[in-house]
């Protein structure tokens, strides 16, 4: 029997590195099937940061896209969905530069179809009878939020013309040929509104560039409206919050109105997802579902955070899973691809099982297979710690429950001594209206190893928990529910003796780094340090300068219904802003931020930091150079990491 070494929380000797996590981990998305030949690829990052395409040819997977190019884009800033692949096998996407690109993945030679400096592409959608394509296009002939406009637009891809199918409305998502190409759909909604609660599903015919017949399906009376797929006998599936969680519904072939397809036990559940990023890696939405046959469907259904994968009959309403939480818990974003009627790829991960993609039949489960793992690194299960669904009923008002999962130390080869606790990190989420599941995620299990407890926060706000909880931050509550949640859980979890009281850190990224911040003005006696990354803290500012997509955003989330006159609103934004209560903030704080972040300017960072040190406050920053929103680049995730093991050792140990 192995002894235990007895060594204090946040001491332990861990197997997983930084470079585990680094320069050994790639991101997987967006796998795509060709509609007649049956091909399949997917997008992965090379250690580089480089956006490629990899075909899978049976068990065995090749790169098919040469350097320098890279599958990527900044429609809405955040990039929206990235490729498509044409009926003759030839691949449109959009490139780093902003061009838009066709591949040959037999010959890898690449051919630019349309390069401009003011214009943005995504969101491809080949028509099965060439050589049209619908997409996005983001036109910045004037750069400045108000002015920027989107289309859906159609591109030749022999001639490289583009035309504007689609205009008059101030965002579009997910134009999409029907299989047969005779029909489109897209969603859209304008200013003040949010995507996530007042998109509209549009309908209309095609013939050979142009558009007619436009008619509303969906999304009247904020349904909430997302994810419109094509079935095989030309159903429009979609998913729809028509009571407090989102469900399925389907547009028969002639119908004058979509059922719902209700599923008995999931009533309370939620199938399909909308948020702020149309189909980019690093959000939330674009395919957790597909229609496999007339008769079947798959998808992954939301419920207390995580995402179970079933199958559907379509004929009888009766669904099963057909994978357990171990392997299968988190499907997000650019998930899923039909590969025949009876199987399908998924990138997802499980409690113990790395991001995947995967290739799954349920005719025949014996030939379901790992196709390729985010990681090749590979740890004994006895190492991975698992997360755990909370629910706490706040004691502050409003009474409100709040999510979370949690994670605690583990690692096989340490103890910590008798009548110890362990540290704890806060981690809350971007979005604000986003979510945190409890797939595997080696920086979770970088902590969790070395002997810290991580809380991944889904507080007020959060998707995944139904539509009242999602709505509850807005009109007021930001700033002030999403914080004390922190406060709530910090207590919550101290005085149930599960983590020292004296050891509890805060973070986050983006909506994130703004609730870090509000923690430590409304909460500092609580927490021993704060990291603060691409956050918000002088809300006036930020709402002047943040791009199109979520200029209404700050709104939304803090003014009540109706409205409020502009001296007003310039004192709830002073009130909401942390720069304005430096002197409430005691706690030790570090900022990262990237120079060039364009959804939250780098002098959100800057500002606290000077007036803070002003006050001679423990604050430190660090601003990367060459850097967006996301600190996705492999150096700035590396130092990202660095910077926050160096600054929970100093603090919480």
């Amino acid at each position: 029997m192995t002894v235990k070494q007895v060594a204090r929380y946040g001491d332990w000797t861990s197997p997983i590195t930084v470079d585990s996590i680094v320069s050994k981990y790639r991101a997987i998305s967006a796998p795509r099937v060709a509609p007649k030949s049956g091909r399949a690829f997917y997008r992965e990052t090379t250690p580089d940061d480089r956006g490629t395409l990899v075909e899978i040819i049976g068990d065995a997977i090749t790169e098919v896209l040469p350097a320098p190019y890279s599958v990527t884009n900044r429609v809405y800033e955040y990039g929206a969905s990235l490729y498509d692949v044409l009926p003759d096998d030839r691949i449109i996407f959009s490139h780093s530069d902003d061009s838009v690109c066709v591949l040959d993945p037999d010959t890898k030679d690449v051919k630019v179809l349309i390069k401009s400096p003011v214009l943005r592409y995504a969101s491809f959608s080949a028509n099965p009878h060439l050589p049209w394509v619908l997409a996005i296009e983001e036109d910045h002939t004037h750069d400045s939020p108000l002015e920027i406009q989107n289309y859906v637009v159609a591109i030749n891809v022999d001639s490289g013309e583009v035309k504007r199918v689609v205009t008059g409305s101030d965002f579009y998502y997910m134009p999409r040929f029907s299989l047969d190409g005779k029909q489109l759909v897209w969603m859209q909604w304008d200013h003040p509104d949010m995507c996530f609660d007042a998109a509209e599903l549009y309908l209309a015919d095609w013939d050979d560039g142009s558009v007619s017949g436009r008619r509303l399906v969906a999304g009247k009376g904020y349904e909430s409206v997302g994810e419109p797929r094509w079935g095989r006998d030309g159903s429009l599936f979609f998913a729809k919050e028509a009571g407090p969680y989102r469900q399925l519904f389907r547009l028969a072939p002639g119908a004058e109105a979509a059922e719902h397809i209700h599923l008995k036990g999931l009533e309370d559940s939620e199938i399909g997802q909308m948020g702020l990023s149309e189909g980019s890696p690093a959000r939330v939405i674009s395919c957790t579902y597909v229609p496999l046959s007339n008769n079947a469907l798959i998808a992954s259904v939301g419920h207390d955070g995580d995402r179970r994968l079933i199958t559907v009959n379509l004929k009888t309403k009766e669904w099963h899973q057909i994978a357990d939480d171990d392997d299968v818990c988190q499907v997000s974003g650019d998930a899923m691809a039909r590969l025949s009627d009876t199987s399908f790829l998924v990138v997802s991960s499980g409690t113990t099982t790395p991001t995947s993609i995967r290739k799954f039949d349920v005719a025949r489960p014996h030939e379901n297979k790992v196709i390729r793992k985010a990681t090749d690194e590979s740890y004994p299960p006895t190492l991975y710690s698992k997360g755990e669904h909370i629910t706490i009923q706040s004691k502050g008002s409003p009474s409100r429950p709040i999510h979370a999962f949690l994670w605690m130390p583990r690692n096989p080869d340490f103890t910590a001594p008798e009548g110890h606790l362990p540290p704890l990190i806060i981690n809350a989420h971007g979005g604000p209206t986003g979510r945190t599941g409890s797939g595997l995620d080696l920086r979770t299990q970088y902590f969790t190893s070395r002997g810290y407890a991580l809380l991944a926060l889904n507080y007020t706000g959060s998707t995944g928990y139904g539509r009242a909880y999602r709505n509850a931050l807005f009109h007021g509550g930001w700033g002030v529910l999403d914080a004390d949640d922190a406060a709530e859980f910090a207590q919550h979890l101290a005085s149930a003796g599960r983590v020292k009281l004296d050891g509890i850190a805060i973070t986050g990224i983006s909506a994130g780094g703004y609730n870090t911040l509000q923690v430590l003005t409304r909460h500092s006696s609580l927490f021993a340090a704060g990291l603060c990354v691409s956050g918000i803290s002088e809300l006036e500012r930020f709402d002047g300068k943040t791009h199109k997509l979520e200029s209404d955003y700050s709104a939304k989330l803090l003014l009540p219904q109706g409205g409020v006159d502009d001296d007003v609103k310039r004192k709830l934004y002073r009130e909401r802003s942390a720069l304005y209560h430096v002197e409430s903030i005691k706690s030790p704080l570090v900022l990262l931020h990237g120079r060039d972040d364009s959804v939250v300017p780098v002098e959100q960072a800057t500002l606290m930091a000077d007036k803070l040190r002003d006050m001679g406050r423990d604050v430190g920053i660090v601003v990367v150079d060459g850097e967006g929103h996301m600190m996705a680049q492999p150096p700035s995730v590396r130092l990202w990491l660095e910077e926050e093991e160096k600054l929970w050792r100093r603090t919480l140990l």
